[in-house]
C-alpha cells in the first residue's frame, strides 16, 4: 500500500466509525498499527548524500 492508500483506508474506517456509533479511537490505532507494520517490514532508504568534493 502506498501512503495515499493508506490515508483513504484511515478516512473510510474514520467515518464508518463515526457513522455507525464504533470506537474512533480503535479504527485510527488499527490504520496506525498497519502502517508500522509496513513501514518494518519495507522500510525507506534514506536518499544518497551527494558526493564529497575532493580539496585540491
Amino acid at each position: 500500500m502506498n501512503a495515499e492508500q493508506f490515508l483513504s483506508l484511515a478516512e473510510t474506517l474514520r467515518s464508518f466509525a463515526q457513522h455507525s456509533g464504533r470506537d474512533l479511537n480503535a479504527a485510527n490505532l488499527f490504520v496506525h498499527d498497519m502502517l508500522m507494520r509496513a513501514i518494518k517490514a519495507d522500510p525507506v532508504n534514506e536518499p544518497d548524500r551527494a558526493p564529497q568534493q575532493r580539496a585540491a
